[in-house]
């Protein structure tokens, strides 16, 4: 009776240890040391204010812009990757007498080179070979189902298996606390299997010129001070620097049809307005759920945009799972998952209360619905960005891989993956991403760059 028991916080640091670590391995003590320490901001120059005035503060903290850092690694890495094809080249053309078929396959393999040296900091397996992967976690799945113990004599399986007359006493009782123990085992554990997915190269990175966000250096654990108002909207707005990648991933253009499909608070949606011109024919459309996010991320847009781009972002409040309007080329569904930060570190609205135990437990099959919703949202050719901040396999991988085996099995919908590690090369000095991500790319934090954890993929939908 007088035990104290167990807080949300110290439940989800149990459920980290006991799921993360066997597929972070040894660089889950680095990651958990830094879950529980002060997490790093940055912060995203609103275009709508005075973004000269507010650069120059961020500048004068000490802090530099990443995107800025990131363009100009891009331009080293393709400078030297094309003076490796020049002499791969003129190496080819010196050659005498060469076969024909030998000169289709030399000139495969320096592209695949220069590829290789563009976007890849250090040797590493391209996301295809990573997909027909079976298995890579370091455990053996373990299979947790209950014995049914009762033996049938085989001869009459099928008699008895639709014959409500025959007694097949109960093996095991469980109780409600073991039935969600067996429930949290089964939905936890991510087995990775093959499916028929199309795995494509970007054909180019192009982040859009208004996006900045400026951080601390390594190891600078400073914390940037609150944004000023101008002209009644904040110079800045203060997110975790890794929300960032999923709406550079979504590669945001200024006449793109967008739909911010889990839209609240407002970090990404506030962006993702940096990339469009609305008065150019962008348009972006946002949606959430629950009337408190709504009328947060209505507060948000006020105090960043100004009273006439206001009235062009239409903002709704929908269950997300439902929505099947296919007019939209951009699709970002940033969906509710464990929150492993928040979870370790507040009591309030924490997921891992004994009272959220089934909320929880369902929480992967929503993100399933969401991401399939998107999808369908999503015209052919489109693109569509999934994320989360939690460092959940089933929840990453685990549910990509689920809705793309429920749209082959129930719909003639495709699509196809494409390959994040070039713009994972691209943040490689601001980031450390961790390297069997299946689908995507997932962002662990460190206690030099304490930002994430964020996971993000990418889908282009195909047919």
């Amino acid at each position: 009776m007088h035990l104290k028991q167990n807080t949300g916080c110290q439940q989800a640091l149990d459920h980290f240890d006991a799921f993360y670590k066997p597929f972070y391995g040894d660089k889950w003590p680095l990651i958990r040391v830094s879950l529980l320490s002060l997490s790093k901001h940055c912060a995203v120059i609103n275009k709508f204010a005075d973004p000269e005035k507010a650069r120059l503060r961020l500048s004068n903290l000490g802090a530099d812009d990443l995107v800025k850092s990131a363009r100009r690694l891009q331009g080293q890495l393709e400078q030297e990757a094309l003076t490796e094809q020049t002499l791969s080249h003129n190496s080819v053309e010196t050659s005498s007498e060469r076969i024909p078929e030998l000169d289709l396959v030399a000139n495969e393999n320096s592209f695949n080179r220069s590829y290789s040296s563009l976007y890849n900091s250090s040797p590493r397996e391209s996301l295809l070979e990573k997909s027909q992967q079976k298995v890579f976690c370091e455990d053996d799945r373990v299979d947790h189902g209950l014995q049914t113990g009762q033996e049938i004599d085989p001869i009459y399986d099928e008699l008895y298996k639709d014959n409500i007359d025959v007694f097949v006493p109960t093996v095991q009782v469980l109780s409600e606390r073991d039935q969600l123990l067996k429930d949290e085992l089964n939905l936890n554990m991510f087995e990775p299997r093959n499916i028929d997915v199309q795995v494509q190269r970007p054909e180019s990175i192009n982040i859009a010129r208004d996006i900045e966000a400026f951080a601390f250096p390594a190891g600078d654990v400073s914390q940037f001070p609150p944004a000023k108002s101008h002209n009644h909207r904040f110079g800045y707005y203060l997110m975790d620097a890794a929300s960032v990648m999923p709406v550079i991933a979504l590669n945001v253009q200024s006449e793109d049809q967008v739909l911010d499909l889990c839209a609240a608070p407002g970090g990404k949606t506030v962006l993702i307005l940096q990339c469009l011109d609305l008065s150019a024919g962008g348009s972006l459309t946002c949606n959430d759920n629950s009337p408190s996010r709504v009328k947060r991320l209505k507060s948000v847009l006020r105090s960043y945009l100004p009273k006439d781009d206001l009235g062009q972002v239409e903002v709704m409040q929908l269950d997300g799972t439902m929505l099947n309007h296919c007019v939209y080329n951009k699709v970002l569904v940033d969906v509710p998952c464990n929150a492993d930060r928040h979870v370790l570190t507040e009591e309030e609205n924490n997921l891992f209360k004994p009272s959220r135990t089934r909320e929880r437990l369902a929480v992967m099959e929503h993100q399933k619905k969401l991401l399939i919703s998107a999808i369908r949202c999503c015209i052919v050719g489109g693109e569509i960005v999934y994320s989360t901040c939690t460092l959940a396999p089933a929840q990453n991988d685990g549910v990509i891989q689920a809705a793309m085996e429920e749209l082959l099995e129930t719909s003639q919908i495709e699509v196809a993956v494409e390959d994040l590690s070039p713009l994972a090369s691209m943040f490689k000095d601001t980031f450390t991403f961790f390297e069997k991500s299946r689908y995507g790319q997932t962002i662990i934090p460190t206690l030099l760059n304490n930002f994430g954890p964020s996971f993000f993929a990418k889908l282009r939908r195909i047919k």
